[in-house]
């Protein structure tokens, strides 16, 4: 028996309300999503643990109850991309976020791997196709006015693709399970929060293509779509940005690892790069990591709290100075979600009188979402049980190091395998037998 009954859509939002046997099809795709992983523990502690059975610290909270007091803990972090400040520094990091990129430049370019040297995803037609490399689970869309380019409107959204698919209805790529959907009502909502001009037509793949986000057949949603793109932002479309990375780090993040002298790994991001859990130059991912694993270092059980999803927790409006007497959070609007649960925000003057432009942040007028961004906190929640209750959790090694190039040292990448001449390993001070590298991947790195 678990603790819960079911699970609940992200927010609590109520657009599944309408649709018969729509919320109960939310709660199925989230065990299958948690039981996957689960799984994918349980054969990684196998392992570990030479053939023995071990029971995963994460768990599924409908399915399960570890007994005792269950405390919520928030894991917090910036929505501007690290990424980007390592890579461009701020002043250019701040129109790289409020750009689009080609899909087709995609990838995680952090990682070598002597056993699958590309990781790049392949998606058709790539130069039609377009992300927001704004990945810390929080992406936005700036509206200016077209004539003088001054900023009106500035929308952030939290929302995972998947509650997106499965508005559309049907089953998501690598799911067993079918939503009703209603295709309808997601077009109301686009139209609602995006622009009144959106037809049905434009929100539909116009042929079968795949993603980072899956398999998108002819006719059926389209999740780069241009009113999620060029035009708009309705929900996540940054290739990490999803519901299903969310739960897979969460779950990975509950082991414990040793690196090779047998030293239980704690530092997070010797952790996050050598335990290959997710993006080591990122705000989001770190953190998660670090705070999960001390948990499970403490002997907790773990889960995602319910409503399982991924928020803005607030937005920091000190500094901020808008004319004409407007008061700061006059100017900001919390359009769905909850207060401290965000999944759509907007920032938008509330008369015509002035614009986003001439509020100023700092003492700076607003030019760029992203300094918006800086001011917004994003988070999951996590939850742990049994405090103490796994006392024997077997350890699994580093399976890659973490190394910075001497020349540029702007961001960690970690590879599989033997290390790399030309760089550096980060967080060992161990020596390392070499092999050279590529130049054409020395290059790669020294552009990341």
């Amino acid at each position: 028996m678990g603790l819960l009954s079911s699970y609940d859509p992200p927010a609590r939002m109520a657009d599944f309300d309408t649709i018969r046997g729509q919320r109960q099809k939310w709660h199925e795709f989230l065990v299958e999503q948690f039981q996957q992983q689960i799984n994918g523990v349980q054969d990684m502690l196998a392992k570990a643990a030479k053939g023995h059975n071990v029971q995963p610290q994460f768990y599924d909270a409908s399915a399960y109850d570890p007994g005792g007091a269950v405390v919520e803990q928030a894991v917090v972090w910036n929505a501007f991309p690290k990424e980007l400040l390592r890579r461009f520094g701020r002043e250019c990091a701040l129109k790289e976020a409020d750009r689009l990129w080609p899909l087709s430049a995609y990838s995680n370019d952090w990682i070598y791997d002597s056993d699958n040297p590309s990781r790049d995803f392949a998606a058709a037609p790539t130069d039609r196709l377009f992300y927001r490399p704004t990945v810390e689970y929080c992406e936005w869309h700036v509206n200016r006015d077209p004539s003088t380019g001054r900023i009106v409107r500035v929308s952030f959204t939290s929302e995972p693709p998947e509650y997106w698919f499965a508005l559309a209805g049907g089953q998501m790529d690598g799911s067993a399970v079918a939503f009703p959907g209603d295709m309808n009502l997601l077009l109301d909502l686009y139209r609602r929060h995006v622009d009144p001009s959106v037809r049905m037509e434009e929100l539909v793949a116009p042929k079968t293509y795949r993603s980072p986000l899956g398999l998108h057949k002819q006719g059926g949603y389209d999740p780069y779509n241009k009113w999620n793109t060029t035009h708009g932002a309705m929900h996540l479309c940054a290739p990490p940005n999803s519901l299903s990375a969310e739960i897979n780090l969460a779950a990975l993040s509950t082991l414990l690892f040793e690196d090779d002298a047998g030293a239980l790994v704690v530092d997070p991001d010797a952790l996050m790069a050598g335990a290959a859990l997710g993006g080591p130059n990122r705000n989001s991912d770190p953190t998660i990591a670090a705070t999960v694993n001390v948990l499970a270092r403490l002997g907790a059980q773990i889960t995602l709290a319910n409503p399982v999803g991924l928020y803005m927790d607030h937005i920091d409006l000190s500094g901020w100075d808008a004319p004409g007497g407007v008061a700061p959070a006059d100017c900001v609007r919390i359009v769905r979600g909850q207060p401290d649960a965000i999944e759509r925000l907007e920032v938008k003057y509330p008369t015509d009188e002035f614009a986003v432009s001439d509020i100023r942040i700092g003492g700076v007028p607003i030019r760029y979402g992203g300094q918006i961004a800086e001011c917004i906190t994003v988070k999951l929640v996590g939850a742990a049980a049994a405090l103490g209750s796994i006392t024997t959790a077997p350890r699994t090694r580093l399976s890659a190091k973490a190394y910075l190039d001497p020349a540029s040292a702007r961001a960690v990448f970690y590879r599989r395998g033997r290390p790399l001449a030309g760089l550096v390993r980060a967080f060992s001070d161990e020596d390392a037998e070499v092999e050279p590298m590529p130049p054409s991947a020395l290059r790669a790195a020294r552009s990341t």
